[in-house]
């Protein structure tokens, strides 16, 4: 008859055994958490650069199909910078947000068409006179 021994012998046997099979797992499991890690510190410089690029000129679109992936998390001020450039109000110029200082808003910076009624459009928060 087999003793108390022999069958912690055996389940010490197997243990071994399935300690030998998790080592490759446990090792590429640290390599991953590693690079995971090093991708995760890579977000916010590749926001930024994409959005740089988007600044540039480029779309969204071009950027996709030439191999960019859009940022997950874009930085922030992008929403403001783009979409409120863009709004115009009634009599045709940018208009820009009253919580924003002319100085730090983008829409601030478009030049203005020249040949177009013979003066650039005025800026918030200039005055003319």
């Amino acid at each position: 008859m087999a003793s108390s021994h022999d069958f912690m012998q055996k389940m010490r046997e197997a243990q071994a055994a399935r300690e030998k099979a998790f080592e490759p797992l446990a090792d590429i499991l640290g390599k991953r958490a590693d690079l995971q890690r090093q991708l995760a510190e890579l977000d916010a410089p590749y926001a930024e650069a994409f959005v740089a690029a988007e600044t540039a000129g480029w779309t969204a679109e071009e950027l996709t199909a030439i191999g960019a992936e859009e940022p997950a998390k874009r930085p922030k001020g992008r929403r403001t910078s783009r979409r409120l450039a863009k709004k115009e109000t009634p009599s045709g110029t940018p208009s820009t947000p009253a919580t924003e200082s002319p100085e730090a808003s983008p829409a601030t910076t478009i030049p203005g068409q020249e040949g177009a009624g013979g003066t650039a459009p005025a800026t918030a928060g200039s005055t003319s006179g």
